[in-house]
């Protein structure tokens, strides 16, 4: 099989810490691999080290020569100077035709939710600027795509469509996700950064966990093993010295990778997170017809009701900039609605976790952040209630000794996010509102927060756009914005309302095409009865044969101009416009010369 990508021996410190000291593996054409680890590991590291020389200390990168890479760091820059268009424009490389191309850019921004094109980059938001990074790496015709968490800040229906993109392609892909059902949808293989080394794994998500915990036995009978032979290498060591310069030279060369392999350490099973909540009453939260909207013309959330009860846990799902944050405020307080009530009970207690965190001060440990709000926890313990330390705490959600010392400066974002969820949690909310608690969690924080979510008694209303997470964790219940404000409760599997849209959207386009049909066969028979033009008509249809040809001129000689490759910057934009309106004016002016020349014949 054909190699696409062959990385042999990288070496990687920050100060005194190695990230990887001998990491090779390679990628073939056509396969589609998920690097995933935990935060800290070094993921988005190796990917930069593939692209930028400067980056690694040793060891070689070397893609094949038929490789055409392109790659969407997780940061993403943008040049203050320029449109949405004109950054997508700087990819165009005259292999396609440019009307093509144009119509490719408007389709994919369309998708990502972005329709104003000639809006400068520095008014765009983070998001925003993510999709408009992420369009500009798609829209290129590249034969292998690497891209780091690229489904964050995109809704599910972005996100599908994008998984379908990547799927027709059939390129091949390296990707950084933490999407289980993305993984399972579109990549044929999992690569786990560990300890500064890549497991493989063929197959499927869950296949990747059995496979994984397969190994951590073995690797575990394996070290038990060493141990036991280490203490009887050591007696022989320590009772024969004489026999080292002769006979035993071999043994005692053994003892050394003896030595080395029962001191080697593997992960706990991931302690279960758990808290108490407080005691919730038969009184929850009642949201009475409530409303909102920012514009006249745009009501974000228009008469909507519902009556808490105990153990509810609800998805709230939605495109971007639907609505749904703003009903996460309205209940917390937050905002006022429009019009309409919240009522809460006297025992609720709330948790919540919004989408743009709080800072903590930089030069505060994470240990101390976490005592700032209990120095002990209530945790639930198999049932029995049970007190832990905030170390202890920490522990249980992926945060070690060590780690727990680190200033909060020197977090990742993953980190940083992972930290202020267990702020909230600490808290034994019995109404936990969640705004995207999936996002920049790595794929491990994300199973042990799930487990604990299914496991949780109190309530819950969470955003997120993670398929699985939803389904696995709202026991089928969902509030889903809809147009106009309109929010529906829905009790299915989100998959199941993915299913109904799509069928509602087949059985419109049919009535739609069956329409037009019906409308254009009426429109012909009307146009054989009229079997004279009128002199206006005439005239009109004079001067169509006049233009059409030296519209195609025009058109052809600013083709040909465009082709050259000799225009820049606003020229460039200026040509490109001129062709699609000229193209649109041909469209509407033979269709016209077409209806005509009929009541001619």
């Amino acid at each position: 099989m054909e190699s696409m990508l062959t990385v042999e021996h990288l070496y990687k410190s920050f100060g005194d810490k190695t990230v990887f000291e001998d990491l090779s593996f390679g990628i073939n054409k056509g396969q589609k691999v998920a690097l995933i680890g935990r935060n800290g590991e070094g993921k988005s590291t190796l990917l930069n080290m593939l692209f930028y020389p400067s980056e690694r200390e040793r060891g070689s990168v070397v893609f094949n020569s038929s490789a055409y890479a392109v790659y969407l760091p997780q940061k993403t820059w943008k040049n203050e100077s320029l449109s949405i268009i004109k950054e997508l424009y700087s990819i165009y490389d005259h292999r396609e035709e440019e009307q093509t191309f144009i119509a490719r850019v408007k389709e994919m921004m369309y998708v990502f939710g972005i329709t104003d094109l000639n809006k400068p980059l520095n008014l765009l938001s983070g998001g925003e600027m993510k999709k408009v990074a992420l369009a500009k790496v798609l829209l290129q015709n590249s034969n292998f795509y690497v891209l780091d968490e690229p489904t964050n800040h995109l809704d599910m229906d972005m996100i599908a469509w994008m998984e379908n993109y990547l799927l027709q392609k059939k390129t091949t892909l390296l990707i950084v996700t933490h999407d289980r059902d993305f993984i399972d949808n579109v990549c044929t293989d999992i690569y786990e950064l560990y300890k500064g080394q890549i497991n493989k794994y063929h197959g499927s998500f869950g296949y990747f966990l059995e496979k994984k915990e397969e190994r951590r036995a073995l690797l575990l009978s394996e070290i038990d093993k060493a141990k036991n032979l280490y203490v009887r290498e050591l007696d022989w060591i320590n009772r024969m010295p004489q026999a080292r310069g002769t006979k035993s030279k071999k043994r005692i060369e053994n003892f050394q990778t003896i030595k080395e392999k029962a001191s080697q350490t593997v992960d706990k099973d991931q302690e279960k997170l758990s808290v108490i909540e407080t005691r919730i009453g038969k009184k929850i939260l009642e949201i009475n017809s409530i409303s909102k909207s920012f514009t006249i013309d745009k009501p974000l959330i228009q008469d909507f009701s519902y009556t808490f009860k105990k153990g509810d846990k609800i998805a709230v799902i939605g495109h971007n900039g639907c609505g749904k944050s703003t009903l996460l405020n309205i209940i917390m307080g937050l905002e006022k609605p429009d019009s309409g009530s919240i009522i809460r009970g006297e025992s609720i207690n709330f948790g919540y976790y919004k989408q743009n965190a709080p800072e903590e001060k930089e030069d505060k440990r994470v240990i101390d952040i976490i005592k700032d709000s209990a120095e002990s926890i209530q945790i639930n313990n198999d049932g029995k209630t049970q007190s832990i330390s905030a170390s202890q705490f920490l522990m249980r959600f992926g945060f070690n000794a060590d780690m727990q010392f680190h200033y909060y400066s020197t977090l990742s974002g993953g980190e940083k996010r992972r930290l202020y969820l267990l702020k909230v949690l600490i808290q034994n909310p019995n109404f936990l509102i969640l705004d995207e608690p999936t996002n920049d969690l790595d794929i491990y924080s994300l199973l042990t927060l799930e487990e604990f979510l299914i496991n949780y008694k109190g309530c819950l209303l969470m955003v997120s756009h993670d398929r699985r997470f939803i389904d696995n964790i709202s026991e089928h219940h969902a509030f889903i914005f809809q147009q106009n404000g309109k929010i529906k409760d829905y009790y299915k599997p989100y998959v199941e309302y993915l299913k109904e849209e799509k069928q509602k959207r087949k059985l419109n386009r049919t009535e739609t095409e069956n329409n037009a049909y019906t409308k254009q066969k009426q429109e012909k028979n009307l146009q054989k009865q009229q079997t004279k033009m009128s002199y206006k008509e005439k005239k009109l249809f004079e001067q169509l044969e006049q233009q059409l040809p030296l519209l195609e001129q025009e058109k052809t000689e600013l083709t040909k101009k465009l082709s050259s490759g000799s225009l820049q910057g606003e020229e460039l934009i200026k040509v490109s416009n001129r062709i699609q309106e000229i193209m649109q004016e041909l469209d509407e002016k033979e269709l016209l010369w077409l209806e005509l020349s009929e009541k001619q014949q």
